[in-house]
């Protein structure tokens, strides 16, 4: 280690590249519970609860003080399932059946279909080995913006006409967040961090700054390695894109669902700062979750299957403007 110190910044994400989209990607699911795998909210702020502490630590049964977030998460609506089928390549989606009673908001994000080319039931011809539905959210209803955010959810089943049972139940319809998760249940949050555009080494991976009499620029970071490599490898921290990366943040126990009618008790005086009031149901999540204010989150099913552990929750402190 010497007078160098550890390494700065963590190559366990390469290559930190600008996000394609604002609606994370998922990739896999958990499939436990019931229902839906995920749901999609938006980050209204931070503030704190004063809570009895249930974990194995030195202040177990004591009143404490921890950070949470507030989400709030207006209804979704499901507005086509999709099908799929094993080939060599992996799945295929072979069929998206949607439903006629879009929301009018979604013209917005895509092209919404007038008909249907199959009906559900035909479905039960192919040979299926899995089933989604794709939803959309809502944000019109609590004037946040008009144009929704599409994504795919996973739904859960023994086999594919177990799901496909329940996704016939929910299309067109709405969902609301505790159709979907319940108090005390651990979650994962997926989402978009905050974008910081292009940044030098010392900001990006925190390396030290050069001396003043014996370099040029202090701000440009140390070797790069040997000249007769040719290459600078990935390790070497170089000057590039900071933040609006998607990132996961996993176990996060939700401290509280709750309606509109109770909105007061977590929305400080004058409302969340660059967010507002909330208009509509909400979370109340335990610690940080990634992304800045309006941003859309997925809450996802956990994968570790933790048990739901309701908290203890004395006080929200959300009294003052943030």
């Amino acid at each position: 280690m010497g007078d160098k110190g550890p390494r700065r910044g963590s190559i366990a994400y390469w290559h930190r590249k600008r996000s394609a989209r604002l609606v994370p990607r998922m990739r896999s699911w958990s499939f436990a519970g019931k229902g839906l795998q995920g749901f999609l909210g938006y980050k209204a702020g931070m503030g704190q609860v004063l809570m009895i502490e249930d974990s194995d630590s030195p202040l177990k049964n004591q009143e404490v003080t921890k950070a949470v977030t507030v989400l709030e998460t207006p209804p979704i609506f499901v507005y086509a399932i999709t099908a799929y089928q094993n080939t060599n390549q992996g799945l295929k989606k072979i069929a998206e059946i949607p439903t006629m009673n879009a929301p009018k908001d979604l013209r917005r994000t895509l092209t919404v279909a007038k008909k249907s080319k199959m009906k559900v039931d035909d479905l039960h011809n192919h040979k299926l080995a899995d089933v989604r539905v794709i939803v959309c959210t809502q944000p019109g209803k609590i004037g946040l913006k008009k144009t929704p955010e599409v994504a795919e959810i996973a739904v859960t089943g023994k086999d594919a006409n177990e799901k496909l049972a329940y996704a016939k139940e929910i299309l067109g319809k709405e969902l609301k967040i505790s159709d979907v998760f319940a108090d005390g249940e651990v979650l994962d949050t997926v989402a978009i961090t905050k974008g910081k555009g292009w940044q030098g080494v010392v900001k990006r991976f925190g390396v030290a700054l050069g001396p003043h009499k014996a370099t040029q620029r202090r701000r440009r970071g140390g070797s790069i390695g040997p000249e007769t490599q040719g290459k600078v490898m990935y390790t070497i921290p170089r000057a590039g894109q900071m933040g609006y990366f998607r990132r996961t943040d996993s176990n996060k126990r939700i401290l509280k669902i709750s309606d509109v009618s109770k909105a007061k008790e977590v929305t400080p005086a004058g409302g969340f700062e660059e967010y507002g009031t909330l208009k509509s149901d909400y979370i109340v999540v335990e610690g940080s979750i990634p992304g800045p204010q309006k941003r859309v989150i997925m809450l996802r099913r956990n994968y570790g299957k933790l048990a739901t552990k309701k908290a203890d929750v004395r006080k929200l402190l959300f009294n003052s403007a943030q």
